[in-house]
């Protein structure tokens, strides 16, 4: 009967290290490397864990694809965010954290809408 409670202990710790590590903003960005980037939105994914904008952009070698990450749709809807805030076809200007090991990958701090606005996140 112990080793059944054990077990069932050792799952549960397991699983919240592994619910952690899943929202860890260092696995997958670098805090201290920012960049702006502007392209055109391809998709929008407002939904959970995180809303992300995927984004279109030129560069010198020719067109690449981004995945840009904010907060919850929860959190976003609090500062006054919807689905419609930034939609397919809108050219952003995104500024935020770098992915890590070269991805193609951006944490929001700032985006300025097509009309010309900036909206910043908090966290």
């Amino acid at each position: 009967m112990w080793i059944h409670r054990i077990l069932i202990l050792a799952v549960a710790i397991l699983a919240a290290a592994a619910a952690r590590a899943h929202h860890s903003f260092a696995a997958e960005f670098l805090d201290d490397q920012t960049a702006t980037i502007e392209g055109v939105v391809t998709e929008v994914w407002f939904r959970n864990p995180h809303v992300r904008y995927y984004l279109e952009i030129e560069t010198d070698a020719g067109k690449e694809n981004w995945d840009i990450r904010g907060k919850s749709p929860t959190s976003l809807i609090r500062e006054g965010w919807t689905p419609k805030t930034i939609g397919e076809g809108d050219l952003i200007s995104v500024h935020g954290h770098l992915g890590r090991d070269g991805r193609k990958l951006m944490s929001i701090i700032s985006i300025k809408l097509p009309d010309g606005s900036t909206i910043r996140l908090e966290y």
